[in-house]
């Protein structure tokens, strides 16, 4: 079977549609960690959360009292990365093994053992070389455009030499968005195969990739796209359901109903859940668990069809 880019962009509708038990398992296991999270959110840092809420809101307070609040707010983030990190991980590997063992699917295809803790590893790798690929294309960038405007100042050229630097610079960050895509499009094999063969693989990407360069970008802007169209679609419907809700009329009384129902209270536990508020997690979780098998479910694709199907030792453990 020859690979399709069209067909991989699409894998995440076609697990959604083949496998609704595995997304509706994913849909509750993400309202389960949005619960957990959001109590302990609330518990160990409401009072903070309310107090910078209300500094944004009024524009008054002291900016010292500001960053010690957010200073206070940065344990909880270091306390969320790892967690965060862990269970993208574990959704990750669900993902894959629902395109390359599909008939592993017990609990929804979800694990937590040695190969998320790869999947894990694999991500902070490509994060690293991810920031040290961006680093290097903004000084290109910055070092282009700087003698470029040496250039023009000392020509004197006005307002053709402004147009000029102003094309120069969009084409430059274009350059550097076209660079980033490249970064990942070359690396997208390492989480598959990582996880297809039971050993970190990130470098071994760049070559399993040579050759089909165009047609696998092709493929991740395209599930990009639908990606971002379907979490457009999820907020959307989650603001109507928070709408509906939180009580609000139609007018200018309905759209400010909607506005407080919006607005969280942390306070308490009983003050934050609100009906629109868990409404907003409910639907927030399913449309997590499509939004999860359309942008990973790509990648898993592409390797099988490109990589392991030419693999007598891999092919064979796929349904």
């Amino acid at each position: 079977m020859a690979f399709s880019a069209t067909d991989a962009a699409l894998e995440g509708f076609r697990i959604a549609r083949e496998r609704p038990v595995a997304m509706l398992i994913w849909a509750a296991a993400s309202l389960v960690i949005s619960l957990v999270s959001t109590v302990l959110m609330v518990s160990m840092f409401g009072g903070t959360l309310n107090q910078l809420m209300t500094i944004s809101e009024t524009q008054t307070g002291d900016p010292t009292q500001a960053m010690a609040l957010m200073g206070q707010m940065g344990l909880l983030y270091l306390f969320l990365l790892p967690v965060i990190l862990v269970i993208f991980s574990i959704f990750t590997a669900a993902v894959y093994r629902a395109v390359l063992r599909p008939n592993d699917r017990a609990f929804g295809y979800l694990r937590l053992g040695a190969t998320e803790l790869r999947m894990a590893a694999v991500m902070v790798v490509l994060f690293l070389l991810s920031l040290v690929v961006t680093l290097a294309a903004v000084i290109v960038i910055a070092l282009i455009g700087g003698m470029a405007g040496a250039f023009m100042g000392a020509g004197e050229g006005g307002v053709g030499a402004a147009v000029i630097m102003g094309v120069l610079i969009a084409i430059l960050y274009v350059a550097m968005i076209f660079v980033s895509l490249a970064f990942w499009t070359k690396f997208s094999f390492a989480g598959p195969m990582t996880f297809a063969e039971g050993r970190i693989r990130i470098f071994a990407s760049w070559r399993a990739t040579k050759g089909h360069f165009w047609g696998l970008l092709g493929c991740y802007v395209l599930a990009g796209v639908l990606g971002i169209v379907v979490s457009f679609l999820g907020s959307a419907i989650s603001m109507a359901v928070m709408l509906g809700l939180g009580g609000g009329a139609a007018g200018a009384d309905g759209f400010m109903a909607m506005f407080e129902a919006m607005q969280a209270d942390y306070t308490s536990l009983a003050a934050f859940f609100t009906p629109a508020i868990i409404g907003n997690l409910v639907i927030s979780s399913v449309f997590s668990a499509l939004t999860y098998a359309i942008f990973l479910a790509p990648p898993a694709v592409a390797y099988r069809e490109i990589v392991a199907r030419n693999s007598p030792t891999l092919a064979e453990t796929f349904g």
